[in-house]
């Protein structure tokens, strides 16, 4: 069994002050309360940064890989984001995500037959984004949707 506690000598109050300076240095607090030109109203005047434009995402998109014999080999699984660029119009775009999913589904299977998606991977992705980007002017008018992201999520083997 140990004995008493004992009071010792402790680093902690030793320490506790460069640890708390080295946290205000982090959070930037620290330029404001030292003499010398003030660096923290100049991140004042250049203000927050502009809020992020919103984006509509597409749910995953499953598409078979199929083999020279016929066969489904696996699926594959692509994602589209669109950024819309005039947020007055995100309403529309909303609404329209069932008619968004199957042209872009349909833009897919034409990838698949011009050979820009060879086995599940996506070899031409400019053509690919330039197809859906006409298909997005062709439903809202131009400069509706700014940005399209398209990501492979996963593959999946199929079962026999």
């Amino acid at each position: 069994m140990r004995g008493p506690i004992r009071p010792t000598a402790c680093r902690f109050p030793a320490r506790f002050p460069a640890r708390l300076l080295a946290a205000l240095l982090l959070a930037g607090a620290v330029p404001a309360l030292l003499p010398g030109p003030a660096i923290a109203p100049a991140f004042a005047e250049e203000g927050a940064p502009p809020a992020l434009p919103p984006t509509v995402r597409i749910k995953p998109l499953m598409v078979p890989v199929i083999n020279q014999q016929g066969r489904i080999e696996k699926y594959t699984q692509i994602e589209v984001s669109l950024e819309v660029g005039n947020a007055t119009r995100l309403g529309d775009v909303q609404v329209s995500i069932p008619r968004l999913h199957d042209a872009i589904l349909t833009i897919i299977y034409a990838g698949i037959q011009e050979g820009w998606i060879v086995r599940g991977n996506i070899n031409n992705l400019p053509a690919l984004r330039r197809k859906i980007d006409e298909a997005c002017v062709g439903m809202f008018g131009k400069d509706v949707v700014t940005r399209i992201l398209i990501s492979p999520l996963a593959r999946q083997s199929s079962f026999p």
